[in-house]
């Protein structure tokens, strides 16, 4: 899915390398590199700075480096690249891609090249603009061990990552740090230019040699010859595209020429190229980025060009035979128009039914006329129905030419009066004047039927209106749905998208005539006329249109364009309403609910044996939906809307969402669910979003790594829509799923004893702990040898495992959750413990010893006990002498043994 999501970039690399010059290269600075072939290799072997963009594709790079290159102004592409395993080799220098131009937002592009084993851009400090896209190359390592936001800031950045234990199972040793611990691989660490891993260098560096400060990577202000300066030396000027100090020769050699001390390739606003003897100059004008020479508009490209057109310096040109949405096109691109130095002229254009596109113009000089004599003609227009709305025509200034209107057959005289008094002289009868000219394919007659409309709710109207007494005449009512807040004309005639639907009326008899008006739509409005043919003169008239909108009711539901997550614990929203809606909606009421896994799920399933391969795989539509709206909702995306979401990094979808229907049923429709919690977890969250005139919104303070259901509603005064809904989950906290040992003991017989934390964090549910244990004869050589395992379930956090017989180990404690395969704490030394078995020996040797004796003592005493009670007398001596009240001196309980219960051990009811 991606994968086809990501061909559109590469139609967009073709279209750039079709108006790419050759490439060229003049003391190591070059201009647009495009390596598709084997003769541009040689050019690219001598640059040191790219001035434009880099785009490498289809072509074997094995065994072929480019030392000399530290920088390229624009974007670099490397696509389908064969034999190319790291670009660290292809590029070991590359410091900077400032992106002056972007690919669609990005300036670093790796897709699909098979072979690729790691970036390895080693010297990579700085993209100044724009974000990276590594996509689609399966043995990539190393992508998520590099910081990309500390290299390309306040950018987005798309990432395929392969699955580690299977592939790239290396971990970074290069700080002590996590957060700080990146590597491009398992030799180079990631540099920085800021931070505690920053690099140390002197004022003229911005990155430099941790054995040289004065080696700088980078230069902080300009760079002559290789060497960094406080400003350029006289005679230099500054390349635009960089901070480079050149030469006027070098400067010229790159077709550049000198402006303002800095050499450019065009000029700033406010001014404009001039050619003298050969020699390019940048001359000042007024408003000369808005100047245009001669429009002749006839395709769909000559409309793009015309966008940043205010003035026009000659004529204006439209005549454009079918291209499809072509009106839309035009009220974007000619919207700026203001002035036309000589003359206008629209002609045999078939879609366009209004010059409601010109929504800016206020003067036609007529410096130079058409024919000599006309400075604004309109002729050939088949269903022109308009001309322009009405504050242009009520502000139009006309200094010079005559207005020429003819063979339009759907435009009425009344349009075309509205625009006479505009001109200093009248136009010729013959020009306007003819039943034969203008109007004469539509009804153009008027009448007066004091037409009303009744709205009685959602759905259904009446409309009332008055025949006048004729014979020979018959009635049709006219209505067609129309936009809010729309101020274009139309006329049933139009061959626009829009479709009237009419209204036979067969009795006119009576005084007012009631029609019926059912199967609207809520929340929508209609422009309706009556119209009125003789059939024995064939004249067609038609009443003034009157618009009328029906009753809201319950509206539309929202359509959500993206659903994203933003970070580890934020996800942003984006949505537009129905078309109908808009003007009515006066909050939203947006629910989260925490899509949680029950631990009774988790196990059930021992995931200490049975490992699911792709639990683990990395599927970034679960991170982001996006999506294109349908034709009647809101326009709201950008360029890229539908493949790439304009908000979060890590997600190239293009995925559907789930609207709640009648078909999948509607839950929380009539009862929100309200906030809850769990074990202090958000549980549901519900909001009401009052003034989001943006249709954005941000959820933050969630879990990393979890599933959270959406639930969006629009709300007018009375009533909220169905929901649209939709599932994303967040983003991983680097920094989570990290367990802490609390007790490591082992004993002399391999028994080792470990108690630990659970992570304070983690990706997801903890699904199991692996205990990872190394013996003193394998500490030495830990790189080489696998470590004994002992997996527990996830919910555990102590346990006794048996090792070899070591006199010293290495434990550490490794977690498995939803969001990651595979987590380690820091090891731990531990040494065997002695003092247990010492104890037991010595309490060996005393038992051995006393108990004999004790034996002997016992026996003794015994024997002599039985004899004493040999000489006991039958017969209480002292019984004639007591009271039977006394106790007697000997009782028989006296010879039984006694058992002592503890308060504490008795359970009272």
């Amino acid at each position: 899915m991606a994968k086809d999501a990501l061909i559109w970039f590469f139609i967009t690399i073709s279209m750039f390398r079709a108006s790419y010059p050759e490439p060229l290269e003049y003391n190591g600075l070059c201009m647009n590199m495009v390596i598709h072939r084997e003769e541009n290799l040689s050019k690219l072997e001598n640059c040191t700075v790219v001035i434009g963009n880099l785009e490498i594709e289809n072509h074997d790079f094995k065994n072929i480096s480019f030392p000399k290159l530290t920088e390229v102004t624009g974007f670099m592409v490397l696509y389908q690249v064969f034999g190319l395993e790291t670009l660290g080799n292809l590029f070991p220098n590359l410091a900077r891609i400032r992106g002056n131009s972007l690919l669609n937002n990005y300036a670093l592009i790796v897709y699909d090249v098979s072979d690729l084993r790691e970036v390895g851009l080693h010297n990579l400090l700085k993209i100044d603009r724009g974000g990276v896209i590594i996509w689609g190359n399966p043995l990539t390592c190393f992508v998520d061990t590099i910081d990309w936001d500390a290299i390309a800031p306040r950018s987005r950045h798309v990432l395929s990552i392969p699955d580690r234990q299977a592939l790239c199972n290396f971990p970074c040793t290069c700080s002590d740090v996590s957060a700080r611990n990146r590597c491009w691989n398992n030799r180079k660490c990631q540099r920085f230019l800021e931070g505690p891993e920053g690099e140390d260098c002197n004022s003229q560096c911005l990155g430099c040699r941790n054995t040289n400060h004065s080696s700088c990577s980078l230069c902080r202000n300009y760079s002559y010859r290789g060497e960094c300066v406080p400003r350029c030396p006289d005679d230099t000027f500054i390349l635009s595209a960089s901070n480079y100090c050149i030469t006027k020769a070098e400067c010229l050699q790159l077709s550049h020429w000198i402006f303002n001390e800095y050499c450019v390739s065009e000029c700033p606003e406010d001014y404009k190229e001039e050619t003298n003897n050969g020699t390019v100059s940048c001359v000042f004008c007024k408003d000369c980025h808005l100047i245009c020479n001669n429009l002749d508009i006839q395709s769909l490209s000559k409309i793009q060009d015309a966008e940043r057109c205010v003035y026009v310096h000659g004529y204006l040109k439209i005549h454009i035979w079918s291209e499809p949405q072509i009106v839309d096109e035009l009220n974007y691109y000619l919207k700026n128009i203001e002035e036309v130095s000589d003359y206008v002229l629209i002609y045999s254009s078939m879609q366009i039914t209004s010059l409601h596109f010109l929504s800016s113009l206020k003067r036609i000089k007529g410096e130079k006329l058409y024919n000599g004599s006309y400075s604004f003609v309109v002729h050939n227009m088949q269903n022109l129905q308009s001309l322009f709305l009405p504050n242009v025509t009520q502000n139009l200034k006309v200094d010079n030419g005559f207005l020429g209107i003819y063979q339009n057959r759907m435009l009425c005289m009344t349009e075309i009066e509205k625009l006479k008094s505009k001109f200093p002289i009248g136009p010729p009868e013959i020009d306007v004047y003819s039943d034969r000219l203008n109007g004469y394919g539509a009804g153009c007659g008027e009448i007066s039927a004091n037409l009303t409309i009744d709205v009685k709710n959602e759905t259904f109207a009446i409309a009332t209106f008055y025949p006048s007494k004729e014979s020979n005449v018959h009635y049709s009512l006219l209505y067609v749905k129309i936009s809010h807040g729309s101020h274009i004309s139309i006329v049933p005639e139009s061959c626009s998208d829009a479709e009237w639907s009419a209204v036979d009326i067969q009795n006119t008899n009576e005084k007012a005539v009631k029609i019926e008006l059912s199967a609207l739509k809520p929340a929508t409005t209609y422009a309706v006329c009556i119209e009125k043919y003789n059939t024995k003169s064939r004249h067609l008239a038609r009443s003034n249109i009157t618009n009328f909108t029906t009753a809201v009711g319950k509206p539309e539901l929202p359509f959500i364009l993206e659903l994203v997550a933003s970070s580890f614990n934020a996800i942003v929203i984006r949505w537009v309403n129905h078309l109908d809606y808009r003007p009515f909606i006066t909050k939203y009421e947006l629910d989260v609910i925490l899509v949680d896994i029950d631990d009774r799920d988790i196990s059930v399933r021992d995931h200490c044996v049975l490992m699911d391969d792709d639990l683990f795989e990395i599927d970034y539509s679960r991170h982001a939906k996006v999506m294109r709206p349908p034709n009647n909702y809101e326009k709201g995306c950008e360029s890229t809307c539908g493949i790439l979401s304009s908000v979060t990094k890590g997600s190239m979808v293009e995925e559907y969402f789930d609207v709640c229907s009648v078909i999948n049923g509607c839950d929380y429709e009539n009862d929100r669910p309200g906030n809850s919690s769990y074990r202090d977890i958000i549980q549901s969250l519900i909001l009401d979003l009052i003034d989001h005139k943006n249709n954005s919104y941000q959820v933050a303070d969630l879990l990393p790594y979890r599933d959270y259901r959406f639930h969006l509603r629009a709300c007018t005064a009375d009533h909220c829509s169905r929901s649209a809904r939709g599932v994303v989950r967040t983003l991983r906290l680097d920094s989570a799923d990290v367990a802490s040992i609390t007790v490591a003991k082992a004993n002399k017989s391999g028994y080792i004893d470990v108690k630990w934390n659970p992570p304070l964090q983690t990706n997801g549910p903890l699904l199991s702990n692996t205990i990872e244990v190394y013996s003193d004869a394998q500490i030495y050589d830990i790189k080489h040898l696998l470590p004994q395992t002992l997996c527990v379930p996830g919910n555990a956090t102590s346990s006794i495992m048996k090792s070899k017989v070591a006199e010293k180990y290495l434990i550490r404690i490794c977690t498995t959750t939803l969001g990651n395969t595979y987590i380690c704490s820091e090891w731990k030394k531990v040494l065997v413990s002695t003092e247990n078995e010492s104890s037991w020996w010595w309490y060996g040797m005393l038992l051995g010893i006393i108990l004999p004796m004790f034996s002997c003592i016992l026996g003794w005493h015994l024997t002599v006990r039985i004899k004493e009670t040999e000489n006991i007398p039958l017969v209480d001596a002292t019984f004639t002498m007591r009271q039977e009240s006394e106790a007697p001196a000997t009782m028989f309980t006296d010879f039984m043994p006694s058992n002592y219960i503890a308060l504490s051990n008795l359970h009272f009811k």
